[in-house]
């Protein structure tokens, strides 16, 4: 059986979600809490002396750092994956995946990833299930008491 794990994200949380190798195993799941501003406020600055900074609109420094955060944050989800997955789906809300499969395709990763998935948000069981569901793994069976 294939080490499989899903990654859902978007840009303030991320879940690693890796199924077990066997159908007895117990789903591991890692979360990730972002630092990234979505949409940070942009400020001005305005002097009334002819000799201050006038207007500036510093959206190009906001953008930056905020590219710099989703740096940091897809750094640390790939820190935080483990070194054996054979197959990976990425899913989520936002346009956030498309940027942690583009990192991963630029670092030309080993990973097989399967798909980049649109979904809405979830609880934690529900992810866990929509990844066991992806992969086709069977539920795990409770036994009567």
């Amino acid at each position: 059986m294939k080490k499989q794990t899903g990654i859902w994200l978007d840009l303030r949380n991320a879940w690693i979600i890796n199924l077990p190798l066997e159908h007895e195993g117990k789903i591991t799941t890692h979360h990730i809490v972002s630092n990234v501003e979505e949409n940070p406020a942009i400020t001005q600055t305005i002097m009334s002396t002819e000799w201050g900074p006038h207007g500036g609109n510093n959206q190009k420094t906001i953008q930056e750092r905020q590219h710099q955060e989703e740096k940091h944050f897809f750094d640390n989800i790939l820190k935080n994956l483990d070194t054996d997955i054979e197959e990976l789906v990425i899913f989520g809300p936002s346009e956030a995946k498309f940027g942690l499969e583009n990192l991963l395709q630029a670092q030309h990763n080993v990973l097989n990833i399967k798909g980049v998935v649109a979904v809405d948000h979830m609880t934690e069981p529900q992810k866990e299930a929509w990844v066991r569901t992806y992969f086709d793994r069977p539920a795990p069976r409770l036994l009567p008491r």
